[in-house]
């Protein structure tokens, strides 16, 4: 039965510092998540990663085990990249992957759709402010609940529910602007 996270906090606490590789591995996807979607340089966003795990190992005496590992380590990584954004003031790109479809038989349009729609959400939420885009990303691409996210950000729940809110209402208008866009744009290329 493998160990819990706290378990193996507790190994390297004691000096067994091999386990903190097995964290590493249990959770260098969420932070890449969390980092690439924030940042969207995936160059910048390994780089991120790995100062993510430093500063988790430098500071692991600080992790309190009443709370989630997980959030803890979630929680490093959204500050560290809400700390770069604001260093260098960014501007994000659109993500540039391909939609996974469910269906084999999905026609290439309908899959070219997708993948426009896709690109449109997330370039409207790389736009956001980085508060409502943290909120959002924590909410709907980490799944993380009202109280996890307010652990993670040390905010109240009743900021958390206004940011996320204030983000929705950014979100649905910058794509309404945008569909407007595209059908004007449609109407004058049929001119």
């Amino acid at each position: 039965m493998p160990l819990s996270d706290a378990q193996i906090v507790e190994n390297i606490l004691q000096g067994d510092a091999s386990g903190f590789q097995e964290l590493v591995t249990r959770y260098q996807k969420p932070v890449f998540g969390i980092c690439y979607r924030m940042l969207r340089q995936r160059e910048e966003a390994e780089d991120l990663s790995q100062e993510v795990f430093i500063k988790a190992y430098r500071y692991l005496r600080q992790y309190n085990h009443e709370h989630k590992f997980s959030s803890w380590i979630l929680k490093i990584a959204t500050n560290t990249c809400i700390d770069s954004i604001r260093k260098k003031r960014v501007d994000t790109m659109p993500l540039d992957e391909d939609i996974k479809t469910n269906h084999e038989d999905v026609s290439a349009e309908k899959a070219f759709l997708q993948q426009e729609a896709h690109r449109e959400i997330e370039s409207a939420i790389a736009a956001l402010p980085p508060d409502y885009r943290m909120v959002v990303l924590l909410y709907h691409h980490q799944g993380q609940s009202y109280q996890q996210i307010a652990d993670n950000l040390e905010i109240p729940m009743s900021m958390v529910k206004n940011r996320l809110f204030r983000a929705r209402k950014l979100l649905k208008e910058s794509l309404k602007k945008l569909k407007e866009e595209t059908l004007w744009t449609a109407e004058q290329v049929q001119k």
